[in-house]
């Protein structure tokens, strides 16, 4: 009896195996990515507009950032910008000069609303929903 098990086992749990694999699989490929409300960034001194385009943004001075800001005072990836139910969070990834909201440092990830500055290493910009 027991030599008939085993065989029999190891099909089974191979079967369940690709049964749930597929599954995950299908679960993984019907999620659609949050629809964005386009926004941008404007640069208050210089007036460069920096579009908003993902549901997640990087923002830094390194090239491999969604939002490329090319000033020393900024970190290499300074910060991240998501769009949530709440609406938009930025969020300071352990910068050397923090991330500042209206002139207020954050320490935690915090909800920006449109017409809100926010300044990264001392680049100021005006964020706006369109």
């Amino acid at each position: 009896m027991l030599e008939f098990l085993a065989p029999l086992s190891r099909y089974l749990l191979t079967g369940m195996g690709v049964i749930i694999l597929a599954v995950c699989c299908f679960s993984l490929l019907r999620i659609k990515a949050p629809k964005v409300k386009p926004a941008l960034f404007i640069d208050t001194v210089k007036g460069e507009e920096y579009p908003v385009t993902h549901w997640e943004t990087s923002i830094g001075r390194s090239n491999s950032c969604d939002i490329t800001l090319g000033f020393s005072t900024v970190s290499r990836f300074h910060a991240v910008l998501t769009k949530q139910k709440k609406g938009w969070v930025i969020t300071d990834t352990l910068s050397r000069t923090g991330t500042y909201v209206n002139n207020k440092k954050i320490k935690e990830p915090t909800v920006i609303k449109n017409g809100d500055v926010v300044i990264f290493g001392g680049v100021s910009l005006l964020f706006k929903e369109r």
